[in-house]
C-alpha cells in the first residue's frame, strides 16, 4: 500500500508534499555526493593549492595556475623569489597569476633562444656549479613532479632493483628506497665526498637531469636568501641598519662588500651557506694554508681536494679564523652566465634582440629559469595537467603494489571471511528456524544481546583470546565431549531429557576444559597448552566467525519460507543436510548477498583490530598499510589514497544494488 494515496495525488497540496520529499532526497544524495567530490578533486591537488579545497581545481582551467604548480613542484621558495624577482614570495598563497603576466608577453621564439643558450651554456659549464639538492622542499614532500621520485627511480635502475646491493654499497640497512633519502649537508647545501659512494651517484643523477631541471646556486640569491631570513623585509633591512634601499633584490653580493655588516653577511655565507664545489681559494692563501696545514703535511689545493683527508684539512681550514675572506674565490654562475652571453652576442643591443629584452648591459641580466621554466611548460602543457590529475593516484598505487603484501592479505582476509560468514551463520539460523526449538527465543535474545555493546568493548577480550588462545583447552574439551557421547550411545543407554543431557555434556565438557589443561601442561613441563594468534590470518577471521545480527536476520528470512517445501523434500528422501544445500540457501540467495556485503565492508575496512593483532609489515592488510602511509605523505596523497580505497566498496555496491534491493522484500508463494 502506497504511503500517498493514488487518489488526490494532482491536488497542490499532494503535488507540494511530493516535491518536497524529492528535493529532501536530493539535498541529502547532495551532503553525501559533496565530501566524495571533494575528497576526489583534493586528491588531484598538490603542495601548492591543496588548501583551497575547490569542487574544480583552478588549474583545471586555467594555464597560469597550472604554471603556477609547476614552478613550485621544481623549487622552494626562496629560490623562486631571486629567479622570478618576487622578494615577496614567503608562502605558496604569495604567487598570484598576475605575476606571470611579464612571461606570457615574451614571444615563443626568443624563450626558445633563451632555452637553446642555457642549454648550451650548461653543456659548456663546470659539473661543480650544477646543483639539484636544493630543490626538494623536504623529505615528506613526495610530488608528482618532484625531485624524490625522479632520483629513487633512477637509483632502481642503475641498481636492477637490488635494494640489498645498495644497502651494501652505502652500508645502510634500508628497506625501501624511500629510506635512503637525498643526500644533504650543512645549512641546506651537500657537501660532495667524492670517496664517498652516495654522493658519487648524487653527482652522476645530477648531470643526468635535463637542462630545464637544473638549477645553480648565485651568488646574489644567497644573498637575499639570507636578508630575507635576518631582516623579512626591505622595512625592516632599512630600520635596523639606516640605509633606504627600495627592494631586497637591490642588495646585490657586491652591494654587501661595501659595509662592514655586508662583508660580515659575505663571510658567513661563503664559510657556511656556499656550495664547497664552487668555491675556491687564492694564491694569496698558499702560505696561511700550508702553516695550518704543516701538521698534516697537506699541500695547497687551489679547489676543494677529492681524496678525504686532504679534503678535511682544507674544509678546516676554510672554517678557521686564519682563512681571510679575500682568500676566497667563489665560483658564480650567474657571472659566468653573462659572461658566455657577452661572448655570444658582444653587443647588449644584440642579446636584446634575440632574447627580446631590455638590458642596459650585460650586468643586468638575470638567470634565465623564469623563461627556462616558461618554455618548457608551453611545450608539456597538456601532459603536465595530466601529471597533475593522475600522478597522485599512480604513486598511491605503485606504494600500495611494490610495497608489502597489502593487497594480497586483504583478499585472503575478505575471501575468509565472507566463507565463514555464509557457512556458520546460515547454518545457525537454519537450527533455530528449522527445528523450532522451546527456547529458541532465549538464544535470539542473547545474540541480540551481543548488537548491544560496540565493537570498541569486544575488541580487548578479543585481543586477549587472541594474543593466547586456549587451544589446548578445546581440545581437551572436544576429546571429552567425544568420550561422553560415544560413552551415552554405547555404553549408558539410559535415556534422559535432552535438556538435561544437554546441560549435563555442557558440565562435564566445561570441567575437563578448565581443569585438564593445566595438569597436562606441568606434565609437558609447559607453562600452559595456549599458543598465540598474532600476526596470522586467524586473529582477524576468528573474532567475526559469527554475528548475532546475521544470524538473527537469517531466522526471519527462512522462518517466511513455507514448511511445505520441507514436507515435499523430505517426501522425496531428502536429508537435512541436501535440505539445507538444495532449497533453503538457493532461496535466500538475496539475503545472503546482503550478509556477504556485509562481511565484506567489515574486513575490508577493518583497522584498529588489525593494527592490533598484526603489527608485523608482512600481515598488514591495505588499511593498516595505509594508516603508515598517511602519517609519512602530505595531504593531496593521503586523500588520493583514500579515494582509491573507496572505489571497491563504491563498485560492489553499485554492482550489488538489485541484490540489496531483493534482501527487503520477503519472498513469498502467489
Amino acid at each position: 500500500m502506497p504511503i500517498i494515496p493514488t487518489v488526490g495525488r494532482k491536488s497542490p497540496t499532494i503535488r507540494a508534499l511530493i516535491f518536497l520529499l524529492f528535493l529532501v532526497l536530493t539535498l541529502g544524495a547532495v551532503t553525501m555526493v559533496y565530501p566524495f567530490a571533494l575528497m576526489l578533486s583534493t586528491a588531484t591537488t598538490g603542495n601548492a593549492d591543496w588548501q583551497e579545497f575547490n569542487l574544480i581545481p583552478r588549474y583545471w582551467h586555467d594555464d597560469q595556475e597550472l604554471f603556477r604548480k609547476y614552478i613550485y613542484d621544481k623549487a622552494d621558495l626562496s629560490t623562486l623569489a631571486f629567479e622570478y624577482g618576487r622578494e615577496n614570495w614567503y608562502a605558496v598563497q604569495d604567487i598570484r597569476p598576475e605575476d606571470f603576466d611579464e612571461l606570457t608577453r615574451v614571444p615563443k621564439d626568443a624563450l626558445a633562444r633563451i632555452d637553446e643558450d642555457w642549454r648550451e651554456f650548461l653543456a659548456a659549464a663546470p659539473d661543480d656549479v650544477k646543483q639539484l639538492h636544493f630543490l626538494a622542499h623536504g623529505d615528506s614532500d613526495y610530488t608528482t613532479l618532484g625531485l624524490q621520485p625522479a632520483y629513487f627511480e633512477w637509483l632502481r635502475g642503475k641498481y636492477q632493483d637490488d635494494i640489498n646491493k645498495v644497502n651494501r654499497l652505502y652500508d645502510d640497512t634500508a628497506e625501501e628506497w624511500k629510506e635512503f633519502g637525498l643526500p644533504r649537508g650543512s645549512g641546506g647545501g651537500l657537501e660532495l665526498e667524492p670517496q664517498n659512494p652516495r654522493h658519487r651517484d648524487w653527482r652522476e643523477f645530477v648531470l643526468s637531469r635535463p637542462h630545464s631541471r637544473q638549477r645553480v646556486i648565485s651568488l646574489d640569491q644567497i644573498t637575499l636568501g639570507e636578508l630575507r631570513n635576518l631582516f623579512g623585509t626591505v622595512e625592516g633591512l632599512n630600520r635596523q641598519k639606516g640605509t633606504s634601499y627600495g627592494s631586497l633584490l637591490d642588495v646585490t653580493w657586491g652591494e654587501l662588500s661595501k659595509t662592514d655588516w655586508g662583508r660580515d653577511i659575505q663571510d658567513k655565507l661563503l664559510r657556511t651557506d656556499w656550495p664547497i664545489e664552487q668555491l675556491r681559494l687564492t694564491d694569496a692563501a698558499k702560505e696561511p694554508f700550508e702553516t695550518f696545514a704543516a701538521e698534516w703535511k697537506t699541500p695547497f689545493h687551489g679547489a676543494p681536494p677529492t681524496e678525504t683527508i686532504t679534503r678535511g684539512v682544507w674544509v678546516q681550514f676554510l672554517r678557521s679564523g686564519d682563512c681571510k675572506l679575500e682568500y676566497l674565490e667563489p665560483l658564480d654562475p650567474l657571472t659566468m652566465w653573462r659572461a658566455f652571453l657577452e661572448k655570444k652576442y658582444g653587443t647588449p643591443e644584440r642579446l636584446n634582440e634575440a632574447h627580446d629584452m631590455h638590458y642596459d648591459s650585460f650586468v643586468d641580466v638575470p638567470l634565465p629559469n623564469r623563461y627556462v621554466d616558461y618554455h618548457t611548460f608551453l611545450q608539456q602543457k597538456r601532459s603536465l595537467r595530466w601529471k597533475y590529475l593522475l600522478g597522485n593516484f599512480g604513486m598511491v598505487l605503485d606504494f600500495i603494489v611494490l610495497h608489502g603484501d597489502s593487497l594480497i592479505n586483504t583478499l585472503i582476509l575478505i575471501v575468509c571471511t565472507v566463507a565463514t560468514a555464509l557457512t556458520f551463520n546460515p547454518m545457525a539460523a537454519y537450527v533455530l528456524s528449522r527445528f523450532r526449538l522451546r527456547y529458541a527465543h532465549h538464544i535470539l535474545i542473547f545474540l541480540l544481546v551481543t548488537m548491544a555493546f560496540p565493537a570498541e568493548v569486544c575488541m580487548i577480550p578479543g585481543f586477549l583470546l587472541v594474543k593466547s588462545f586456549p587451544i589446548g583447552a578445546i581440545c581437551v574439551g572436544a576429546a571429552v565431549l567425544l568420550f561422553y557421547v560415544l560413552t551415552r550411545m554405547f555404553i549408558v543407554k539410559v535415556r534422559l531429557p535432552m535438556f538435561l543431557n544437554i546441560t549435563l555434556a555442557a558440565v562435564v565438557t566445561g570441567l575437563a576444559a578448565y581443569y585438564l589443561p593445566p595438569l597436562l601442561a606441568r606434565a609437558m613441563g609447559r607453562e600452559d597448552l595456549n599458543v598465540t594468534l598474532m600476526n596470522t590470518f586467524f586473529a582477524l577471521v576468528l573474532p567475526g566467525i559469527a554475528n548475532g545480527f546475521s544470524i538473527f536476520l537469517l531466522k526471519g528470512f527462512f522462518d517466511s519460507l513455507p514448511p511445505e517445501l520441507y514436507e515435499a523434500a523430505m517426501l522425496d528422501g531428502a536429508g537435512e543436510v541436501r535440505i539445507f544445500l538444495r532449497i533453503t540457501m538457493p532461496l535466500c540467495k538475496p539475503v545472503l548477498a546482503v550478509i556477504a556485503l556485509g562481511a565484506y565492508t567489515s574486513a575490508y575496512g577493518t583497522f584498529m583490530f588489525a593494527f592490533l593483532t598484526c603489527q608485523d609489515p608482512s600481515m598488514w592488510t591495505l588499511m593498516v598499510f595505509l594508516y603508515q602511509f598517511q602519517q609519512t605523505y602530505s595531504i593531496p596523497l593521503v586523500m588520493a589514497s583514500l579515494v582509491i580505497t573507496a572505489i571497491p566498496t563504491l563498485l560492489v555496491f553499485i554492482f550489488c544494488q538489485g541484490i540489496i534491493l531483493r534482501g527487503i522484500v520477503i519472498p513469498t508463494f502467489k
